[in-house]
């Protein structure tokens, strides 16, 4: 019994942390076994150039420079992932993608956890916990599976923590304060990542306006502060190179443009009525420009999140309008999903409305899900053919790749359809692959030697190995908070509350 009991007490001290441990390791198990499945060591695709030709070949010559980090990749920087790269040679030995892959999985997880307790602050009680709950579960499904299992999008996952992260510093500081100037930084960060984190800055500037404009805000250094957003986002935009390759994905039309955009934003609907599904959200801005909170009110995160979802997809609808839903944009899309889930709750739980119009409220609100729901099932049919696709093809590019370094055959190489080789220019793989410095780092699974650290082999495959086990513990972690917070509600003296719009209650450790 004293066990038992100092168990429960740790678990009422500690409920928030708990959630979101047992979420994180949930959505990590998720990842694992995606990675288990379809991972492969090879690398694939803009890897060979980005990783291979542009990054670990001067690096290993000895040639690489600081401003190599730097150098574009179309239209992106992607300093962070370079980084992470060549901190991961070092410490496997080799090119080791799947090592890469486990920490954009641990990167994946944090941040979709956290991104999910900041929005989810504005609510209380079980609705907080839902939503919490709710987003974080639609995440472990693998809409973003191209993110998950190739190595190289590692800046897909740091543009969303960054740019979180910048919002977070942004929305309740001062100008010229040091929250002001971690946000800088931060958004800075996400400008490295992807060439859409540029416009960071322009939400960041934007929900300060907007604070500005409803008095909670004043003054000449606040009006500079908000100038110096804005300029910025206009000076990093005019950086971005131009690719002539890209330029057959833009929007060359305003109708282009506008299709697009209706795609993105009514994602993951596959018609014009996904536009409901961000209607809550709509409202909920609304709301809180007319309600003009104080700078510490959580909503304004939330206000300041949904306009970077939208310049996001502005970016999307003007430079990819002609594919502009690939799997690789919905790690985006979906935290526009969670704002829309946070949105629908909020809505729901405001004001003490009459039996009758707490009726109408609770009907709206279970079409809203129910449309939601039937939305997700579209994109989700298609995941596992998509998935099983992806993993027949780079076994059969690293089949081909093997028997190339074997044999010397080119035929191995310039194989149709491309499909069947992991790079869309077949001429330069092959030079790659007879690069002394490239073939050197290649990973282990495609040379017949051994691994240089047999114990970072051991890692990646316990940590592959043990996905059911995260998950199960993770389970298993939710179970037991939700089963308490539920018991707890039924003492009247008792507080199950994770956040709330008012600052006076929020408390979260009674979360």
């Amino acid at each position: 019994m004293r066990v038992r009991r100092m168990l429960l007490d740790a678990l009422d001290q500690n409920r928030t942390a708990i959630l979101l441990a047992s979420l994180f390791l949930i959505l990590l198990g998720t990842r694992a076994l995606l990675i288990r499945y379809a991972g492969s060591p090879l690398p694939f695709l803009d890897e060979w150039e980005a990783d291979g030709a542009r990054l670990l070949q001067p690096y290993i010559q000895g040639n690489l420079k600081i401003s190599d980090l730097l150098i574009p990749l179309n239209e992106h920087r992607i300093f962070f992932t370079k980084l992470l790269v060549l901190l991961i040679f070092n410490v496997s030995g080799y090119w080791d993608v799947v090592l890469q892959m486990i920490v954009n999985s641990v990167l994946d997880a944090a941040t979709v956890v956290a991104i999910a307790y900041l929005i989810s602050r504005v609510l209380h009680g079980g609705f907080a916990v839902a939503a919490i709950v709710l987003s974080t579960l639609i995440n472990a499904v693998p809409f973003g599976y191209d993110n998950a299992v190739l190595g190289f999008n590692t800046h897909f996952y740091l543009l969303l923590a960054f740019s979180c992260a910048s919002l977070w510093f942004f929305t309740d500081s001062a100008a010229w304060s040091w929250r002001w100037g971690a946000g800088f930084l931060c958004a800075l960060g996400s400008a490295l990542c992807l060439a859409s984190g540029n416009l960071t800055f322009a939400a960041a500037g934007g929900v300060q306006f907007l604070q500005m404009a409803r008095g909670r805000r004043a003054g000449s250094r606040e009006a500079l502060g908000i100038a110096v957003l804005f300029v910025v986002t206009l000076v990093l935009v005019s950086t971005i190179p131009s690719v002539p390759e890209a330029e057959g994905f833009k929007a060359h039309s305003v109708a282009q443009f506008l299709l697009a955009f209706m795609a993105l934003i009514g994602w993951p609907a596959h018609t014009a009525l996904g536009l409901v599904l961000a209607l809550p959200t709509a409202i909920f801005v609304f709301r809180t420009l007319t309600d003009r909170p104080a700078l510490s009110d959580p909503r304004w995160l939330n206000v300041a999140m949904f306009g970077w979802i939208l310049s996001q997809i502005v970016a999307l609808a003007v430079g990819r309008a002609k594919l502009p839903l690939e799997n690789r944009y919905f790690d985006i899309l979906l935290i526009g999903t969670t704002i829309n889930f946070v949105s629908a709750f909020w809505l729901f739980q405001q004001d003490a409305p009459k039996r009758s119009l707490m009726t109408w409220r609770s009907f709206a609100l279970a079409a809203w899900l129910f449309a939601l729901a039937l939305s997700l099932t579209h994109p989700q049919r298609h995941l596992p053919d998509q998935i099983e696709e992806w993993r027949t093809m780079l076994a059969t590019g690293s089949r081909n790749v093997q028997s190339y370094l074997a044999t010397g055959d080119s035929s191995f190489i310039f194989r149709a359809p491309a499909a069947e080789v992991p790079s869309f220019f077949p001429k330069r793989l092959r030079e790659l692959l007879d690069a002394p410095e490239i073939r050197s780092a290649l990973p282990p699974a495609l040379l017949p030697v051994g691994a240089p650290h047999p114990w970072v082999e051991a890692f990646k495959a316990g940590f592959l190995r043990l996905g059911s086990v995260w998950i199960a513990i993770g389970t298993l972690l939710l179970t037991a908070v939700v089963v308490r917070m539920a018991c707890a509600a039924l003492k009247p003296d008792t507080r199950c509350l994770v956040g709330s719009s008012a600052p006076e209650t929020v408390d979260l450790h009674n979360a």
